[in-house]
């Protein structure tokens, strides 16, 4: 793995310039809020499309959604008030950080993280991925690794993981 901080800073700044698509992906929390505000710049110093996405792992899918013992209905109420609540915090996010005048997808998916990131970039041909990183935070991350660690393994896209500031 290459990190950013190996590469010379002439090749850096072509591949952030060549960046006409952005993929940022969000959880919201404080480490994604500050991806969000690095891709809304990198957005406007190099006039990029920037693909936001939210990405739900404690939906069900359908088949869980009828395995479950719960009212489907209730949970499919419960999904789309969840979903609206995070496009409208996406939204503010982004008027927040002076992104209005960007051209921006939002898309929200269920699953894992990880899956949803590196798929959602190779289907829209994103040119980079911004992500958020707080460390590892609990015993899962520690087992299987953070969602970061999974997206800059894996993906073939550039991953910029921007750090939270303390």
């Amino acid at each position: 793995m290459i990190s950013f901080a190996d590469i010379p800073k002439a090749i850096f700044s072509r591949i952030l310039a060549s960046a006409k698509k952005i993929l940022c992906a969000t959880d919201l929390n404080v480490a994604s809020s500050e991806a969000v505000i690095r891709a809304v710049q990198l957005a406007h110093q190099y006039n990029s499309k920037i693909i936001m996405l939210n990405v739900h792992e404690e939906f069900l899918n359908k088949n869980e959604l009828v395995m479950s013992r719960v009212s489907v209905e209730k949970l499919q109420k419960l999904y789309q008030t969840i979903s609206l609540k995070a496009k409208s915090e996406l939204r503010k996010l982004i008027h927040d950080n002076m992104g209005d005048d960007i051209e921006i997808d939002i898309l929200l998916k269920e699953g894992r993280a990880s899956e949803n990131i590196i798929c959602i970039a190779e289907q829209h041909n994103c040119d980079l991925i911004i992500i958020g990183s707080n460390g590892k935070d609990s015993i899962t991350d520690y087992i299987l690794g953070t969602t970061t660690n999974i997206v800059v393994n894996k993906s073939k896209v550039p991953v910029l993981v921007v750090p939270t500031i303390k």
